[in-house]
């Protein structure tokens, strides 16, 4: 079973040297209360040749942050093809209006808000990102009026449904939240919200809406 797994690893590794765009960066955006080394596994099998994992303080206001990813990006060539793991899915969505990106893929991303977040800011009021991320937050509200007009995936992990998440959930944020956006390609995935990770499945299908978009500025 391992020499298996090994052969099938290396065939995924040997047939991504196809993949890449030398004029295209490919953007990682971790989610709340994580870091970069949370893409470690994905980015083990995608191997982009141009990549940029940035970093922001859940602590800070989100504009803030979204002022310093922009900014961040910006001084790597683009245009950008964003991959974004939960809070930082809603980051890439922001980032629409300040970065030229070509194609993004969001992973467990509540577009909707947390319901969880509408209730937990009154036990912790200080908490910054409760007061962010719940369905009436200004940066939920705000990205409701973002018009997409570039092919996005949205992975909604499925599995992990814990009793106080307000709706069937993946252990952090409800499948309703995830599936919230008619603009996006919805895909659902038997994983929890950090069982996705470290998901094979993800990794291919970064590396195949990755491919689409390569293909589709060779052809212009």
């Amino acid at each position: 079973m391992l020499n298996l797994f090994k052969k099938w690893l290396t065939s995924l590794k040997q047939d991504n040297d196809k993949k890449f765009s030398e004029d295209l960066s490919v953007i990682w955006i971790h989610g709340a209360n994580q870091s970069g080394l949370s893409f470690q596994y994905l980015r083990s099998l995608t191997r982009f040749k141009n990549e940029l994992v940035v970093e922001y303080d859940t602590s800070n206001k989100f504009y803030s942050n979204l002022e310093m990813l922009s900014n961040e990006i910006n001084r790597v060539r683009g245009p950008y093809f964003i991959i974004g793991h939960s809070l930082g899915g809603l980051y890439a969505l922001h980032l629409t209006r300040h970065v030229e990106i070509v194609g993004a893929v969001s992973i467990s991303t509540p577009f909707a808000g947390s319901w969880t977040a509408d209730w937990a800011r009154f036990f912790v009021p200080t908490y910054q990102l409760f007061r962010e991320v719940g369905r009436r937050s200004i940066p939920i509200k705000e990205s409701k009026a973002i018009n997409l007009n570039v092919d996005w995936t949205q992975i909604v992990s499925t599995k992990g449904n814990v009793p106080y998440h307000g709706g069937q959930n993946d252990g952090v944020c409800t499948i309703k939240s995830m599936k919230s956006r008619k603009d996006m390609e919805l895909i659902e995935v038997p994983h929890t919200h950090f069982e996705v990770m470290c998901s094979d499945v993800v990794a291919e299908i970064i590396l195949d809406r990755y491919q689409k978009i390569v293909e589709s500025r060779l052809k212009r």
